[in-house]
Order: C-alpha cells, then structure tokens, then sequence
C-alpha cells in the first residue's frame, strides 16, 4: 500500500467523485480508478459502493478512510520536521580539560539558551581518548589538540593555542631541557594527552628523561607546580583564568613547541543537526 494512493483515496471521498478527485489531483481519471482499484485488490474488499453514476463509501472504506487520514497527517508531519532541520534529541560533546574550562563556556550558554529540549552532556578527557570515543560513537564530537588526519573524521580547526612551560617561583630561568634538575619531574595527564606529549618531545631534544607524575585536573596540576613538586606544560589561556597565577613562573617555549591548534571533530557519517548548531556558536580564533 503506498501513499501516494492513499492520497487518491481520500481525494476521491472528499470530492464526492472519481472525475472531480481527477481534476484535483491533475489527474487523468481513468489513474485515479486504476490507484482506487489497486487498493481493493490489496484489501480485498471494495472501498465504494458504485450506484449507477455515484460512488458510495463502503463500510470497508470507512474504516481505511480514518487510517489514511492518519498515516497522511504523520507524513506530512515527518516531511515537515525533516526539513525545518530543527535539531533535537541529545548531544553529547567531549573535550580536553582545558578547552572545557575556557574556550567552551560561552558556546555552552548560548546553545543551552536557544536549544534547551536538548539533552546536552560534557565529557572531559585526553585528546587520543576523545578520539577514539568519537570513532566508536561514544561521543557525537569532541575538541582535540592537533588531531592526526583520518580518513573517518572531519577536522574542522577552531583554536590556536600558544603552550607555555610552568614551574614554582624559585625555578630558574628555562630556556632549553637542560635548564631543569638532572631528573625533573614532569606533572602531566595521561599518556594520550597531547600536551604531555608536546612536552616530552621537547624533553628529548636535550636528551632529558623525567619522572612523570600524572594528575587528573589543571588546578591540581597547577597547584603542585606552584608547591614546587615539578613541571608542567599548559596553554597560556588556561593560565590567564587561573586564580593563583601570582604563584607560578612562566617559560616561553620555543617556537617549534608553543604552537597548537585545537580543532573539532566528528565522524564523517554520523552528522546530527545539533551538532551543527553547536559549531555555529562556537567562536574561533583560527
């Protein structure tokens, strides 16, 4: 049974007739009674009464009549939900620690403001994890540090950040690795953290090897430097919202470190129209 004949029936019983539904339907009659002769033959049952030049809704075409008057309404309601693109459901966004505490406040708000049916979540985690979370469809899409190209995700580059060394005040100046102790210390995330990454690439240029000692969260991670327990690399945006900042040293890294991009990302096949909305509010700095 399709719709479209549906249609013609109902047509038929408003109109009152097979030659006025034609006209209607622009038509030509004799398809308006093959499409009305086609749905008894797939009801088995007759849909009107034929009395002599007049048609007459059966008993059988009562009872269709109230379903087509149903399955239509919910057709044209599917037709106009999908094209209005109005984005529902839930949304779920990851991001690493430090994007969530400063970059993403704002597009937060305003998308909660304009779309609050939506079931929004946050999830912070280390730029590899986000990663895989997006491809394995944990996560709608995330914000990553200076993602490796993929043939499966789209990369849309949204932040420039600019990392910057932190030690305690007492540090001396830290130009190059050899500027640390002989065994420094390194407070970082996980191993799928790019920064930590970045900062243990540096290290090696000067053929240093630290002790790392993982932490959870940035303030902590910023508290233990300004106690002296270590090192650490942060963006410079993240430290300019810190409330302590009197407290820790800053050290330019060199050029080749200090750079790198944040971007959003999501599987190519997986494209929601929340999330779209969600990147319309997102104000870039690239």
């Amino acid at each position: 049974m399709e719709i479209s004949d549906l249609n013609v029936f109902r047509e038929v019983v408003e109109s009152g007739g097979i030659t006025r539904a034609a006209e209607r339907l622009n038509r030509v009659p004799s398809n308006v009674t093959a499409r009305i002769k086609k749905l008894e033959e797939e009801l088995g049952k007759p849909l009107f009464l034929r009395e002599k030049n007049r048609l007459r809704i059966s008993a059988a075409g009562e009872q269709l009549l109230d379903y087509a008057h149903q399955i239509l309404n919910l057709a044209k309601l599917a037709i106009e939900d999908i094209q209005e693109r109005k984005p529902s459901g839930s949304l779920k966004i990851g991001a690493m620690e430090a994007v969530a505490a400063t970059r993403l406040v704002t597009p937060l708000m305003k998308f909660h403001s304009n779309y609050p049916e939506i079931e929004l979540n946050i999830e912070t985690a280390p730029t590899g994890m986000l990663i895989e979370q997006v491809l394995s469809g944990q996560i709608d899409m995330a914000f990553v540090a200076d993602p490796i190209p993929d043939s499966r995700l789209t990369i849309s580059p949204v932040y420039k950040e600019t990392l910057v060394l932190v030690s305690d005040l007492s540090h001396k100046l830290i130009r190059h690795p050899s500027d640390l102790t002989p065994e420094p210390t390194l407070l970082g995330f996980s191993q799928q953290c790019a920064y930590r990454t970045r900062m243990t690439d540096w290290l090696q240029q000067g053929n240093t090897v630290a002790k790392v000692i993982e932490i959870n969260s940035y303030h902590t991670l910023l508290s233990c430097v300004a106690a002296g327990m270590g090192v650490g690399i942060i963006p410079q945006a993240l430290l300019d919202h810190y409330p302590f900042r009197e407290n820790i040293k800053v050290h330019a890294l060199p050029p080749k470190w200090r750079k790198t991009v944040t971007s959003m990302i999501w599987r190519h096949d997986s494209l929601k129209d929340s999330m779209e909305a969600f990147g319309e509010r997102v104000e870039k700095n690239f």
